[in-house]
């Protein structure tokens, strides 16, 4: 939290610096407790990620379009938020495009890649071997891991069409939008806890591998073969039972899931709060869906917002007076 705090006092000062140009997009790279440095425009995450040590960067972006770029250091990037949200002072931080994370055998693990609060206007591919890699209140359209990946967790996220491959990937209070839930091989291994995954069409592939729990899933077809198991899964109709199950509620009505609609589309607008939580307990004592389990539903991202600032130049110094609330 001290780094992130320090990123936005930069960032702070920035702003009063040039009032002019507090609509401008930038990234703030904080290593430890040096000077943090500043980047403008488009290409500001681009030229962040290159002034970054290999490990211990931390970047800190604005609201903004920002042109997307390899990931090919240790760093976390924090941003303002994957959806607009007026009333809680979130707004949209966009990579856009996809992006690979790739990271050079010399740096070695554990690593602690990390993402938060940003929408990426494609798809993220887990090129090379990592341990310890988090996504977090974030959109992206394709999740893909395509080599022996460890320690992954996806939190509070809303993963838009599929999640490919995985060897070690825990999927907890997410929206999954499981087009196709894919797993490289034999060894490779998803959890999806508290999730709700919907249009699971791919979910009937023999050699899709994955386990779900205290989850709600709306599939327009699904017909395990014995390599994913859902438990205490909420369900509802066209499932044909088979493999592994224990304690799923099959075949509820989707117009009897959720208080705020009566089916399971996401909008950006929507609460997933169900009609009935008490009825539907999972195995860790709390509701199924996103609102159990220790990551209740919440896109609101960790970067504190910054209000009532203000600044002025005194001779060779600037005063800067603000409020900064953790959310």
């Amino acid at each position: 939290m001290k780094k992130i705090l320090l990123s936005i006092i930069a960032l702070c000062c920035t702003m009063a610096a040039g009032a002019q140009q507090t609509d401008q997009i930038s990234a703030i790279l904080q290593v430890e407790d040096q000077t943090p440095q500043v980047f403008y425009g488009a290409s500001a995450l681009k030229s962040a990620i290159a002034a970054a040590p290999n490990s211990g960067g931390v970047i800190t972006l604005s609201s903004g379009l920002f042109n997307a770029i390899d990931i090919t250091k240790d760093v976390k990037i924090f941003g303002a938020g994957f959806e607009t949200d007026a009333d809680n002072d979130v707004a949209l931080t966009n990579i856009n495009g996809g992006f690979n994370v790739n990271l050079p055998a010399e740096i070695t693990g554990p690593h602690s890649i990390s993402l938060e609060g940003v929408y990426v206007n494609g798809d993220i591919t887990v090129k090379s071997a990592v341990d310890g890699f988090s996504l977090t209140k974030s959109s992206v359209n394709v999740l893909t891991f395509q080599a022996a990946a460890t320690r992954c967790v996806v939190t509070q996220s809303y993963i838009r069409y599929a999640i490919n491959g995985g060897h070690d990937l825990y999927v907890q209070n997410s929206y999954v939008r499981g087009r196709s839930i894919n797993v490289l091989n034999d060894e490779s291994h998803i959890l999806l806890n508290h999730c709700i995954i919907t249009d699971g069409y791919g979910f009937d592939g023999g050699n899709a591998r994955f386990n779900c729990t205290n989850c709600i899933i709306d599939a327009s077809y699904l017909n395990y073969r014995g390599h994913q198991t859902f438990n205490y899964c909420l369900i509802v109709p066209n499932f044909t039972e088979g493999g592994s199950s224990l304690h799923n509620w099959v075949g509820v009505a989707a117009a009897n899931v959720f208080e705020d609609a009566a089916n399971c589309n996401y909008t950006s607008s929507r609460t997933f709060m169900l009609k009935d939580p008490e009825t539907y307990i999972g195995n860790d004592g709390t509701q199924v869906g996103v609102y159990g389990g220790n990551y209740p539903w919440n896109k609101l991202p960790s970067t504190p917002v910054v209000k009532n600032l203000k600044a002025k130049v005194d001779g060779t110094n600037l005063d800067v007076d603000y409020d900064a609330e953790v959310r």
